[in-house]
């Protein structure tokens, strides 16, 4: 018996279950917090990183397989389904995220909500006409859309940023939209550059836990920008 190898399953399956829990804390904050926003606008937005972080936990319970080690082979089969259905959404509602944050300041006549409908139906034609293979059909939503978004939506945090420092914004807001961007920036490294590997190991699930972790963080400390805010002057960066 390999003992090591044992041990080191065991400890991907304790991380992967920090991941979800991570996430799922991420999509509480996200849900709670734009129930009460004050920006229509920035509550749209932040509701499509609400959709990610549910899809992306539940992409990551239908890929856990502790949970579907001893299932029949149709549970296992519609896990599987599912997991790339997730991650599929998880990925477009990124994309609609980092767009929507990167023109929130810009005056515009197109409704952006409709992007992730009109995705998400082009991407289940190609799935069920069979025209593109599951796998692949994950790969290029994961490139196209989920690295793009993380990287237009760290875009996004830097330029609101800038923004709402000039306008003297609040620090617990102004740290969390750096801490977001990062968070952002992490994500685009661990799910798009290290994913590629096809047999990711430890270190690159602890890199994806830390991630999680800084994203649920940001949440926690973003999601201000959907309160009435008063600008006032402070001495800060």
């Amino acid at each position: 018996i390999n003992f090591q190898s044992i041990h080191c399953d065991k400890l991907i399956n304790i991380l992967h279950g920090i991941y979800i829990a991570l996430f799922l804390f991420m999509s509480f904050v996200l849900i709670k917090k734009s129930r009460r926003a004050a920006d229509a606008h920035l509550k749209n937005i932040f509701w499509a990183l609400t959709v990610f972080a549910i899809m992306k936990a539940g992409t990551s319970i239908a890929s856990y397989k502790w949970l579907f080690a001893d299932t029949p082979l149709y549970i296992s089969n519609l896990a599987a389904n599912s997991r790339i259905m997730f991650a599929v959404i998880s990925n477009i509602f990124l994309f609609h995220f980092g767009i929507s944050l990167l023109t929130y300041k810009i005056e515009t006549r197109i409704d952006y909500k409709i992007f992730p409908v009109l995705l998400f139906i082009g991407y289940m034609i190609l799935y069920v006409s069979g025209s593109v293979e599951s796998s692949e059909l994950e790969k290029t939503s994961r490139f196209s859309f989920g690295y793009n978004g993380a990287i237009l939506g760290f875009v996004g945090c830097i330029n609101l940023y800038l923004n709402k420092k000039k306008r003297g914004g609040r620090r617990k807001i102004l740290y969390g939209l750096l801490l977001l961007g990062g968070g952002l920036v992490a994500y685009a490294v661990t799910e798009g550059i290290l994913s590629a590997s096809s047999s990711p190991g430890t270190g690159t699930k602890i890199l994806e836990v830390v991630t999680a972790g800084i994203l649920a963080t940001a949440t926690v400390l973003v999601t201000d920008l959907m309160k009435k805010e008063t600008s006032r002057k402070i001495g800060f960066i």
